[in-house]
C-alpha cells in the first residue's frame, strides 16, 4: 500500500535515472571547458616578437639587489599588437615595469590571434 501512495521506482530504474543524469552533468561540464571555434588560437610561443623594449629596472631597486623573474602571458592580435597581458608569477614589485614594457612590444602578423608565454628577468649585471 506504501509503494502505492510513495511512487514505488525500482532499484534498476533509479540507477538508470542517475546514469543519464550523470551522463548529462559530463557532458554540461566538458561544454565548459572545451575551447570553441571562434576561441581557438595558435601554439603558444610560435609569434616572432619584431619590436621589444626593454623593461625599466627602477635604480631604487638595482641599489638595493632585488632582482627576479616576471612570468606572464600575452595576448597578441593578429596584427601582432598586444591585446592583454597576463601575470603567471614573479616578483611582485618587477610586475608593473615588465607589463608596460611589453604592452609596447610588436609581433609578427599572423593568422589569428595567439598567447605568448614570456619570463622576463631583472637582475643587476
Amino acid at each position: 500500500m506504501l509503494k502505492d501512495r510513495v511512487g514505488f521506482h525500482s532499484a534498476s530504474s533509479i540507477e538508470k535515472g542517475l546514469g543519464l543524469t550523470t551522463l548529462a552533468l559530463a557532458l554540461c561540464l566538458a561544454s565548459l571547458f572545451a575551447p570553441s571555434a571562434s576561441a581557438q588560437r595558435a601554439e603558444p610561443g610560435s609569434r616572432k616578437v619584431i619590436s621589444q623594449i626593454k623593461p625599466a629596472y627602477p635604480q631604487t631597486l638595482k641599489n638595493l639587489h632585488i632582482e627576479g623573474l616576471v612570468r606572464l602571458t600575452v595576448i597578441v592580435l593578429p596584427n601582432g599588437t598586444v591585446s592583454d597581458v597576463a601575470v603567471r608569477g614573479g616578483n611582485p614589485i618587477l610586475v608593473e615595469s615588465a607589463i608596460k614594457a611589453v604592452k609596447s612590444w610588436k609581433y609578427a602578423p599572423a593568422a589569428s590571434q595567439t598567447e605568448e608565454p614570456l619570463v622576463l628577468n631583472f637582475n643587476d649585471r
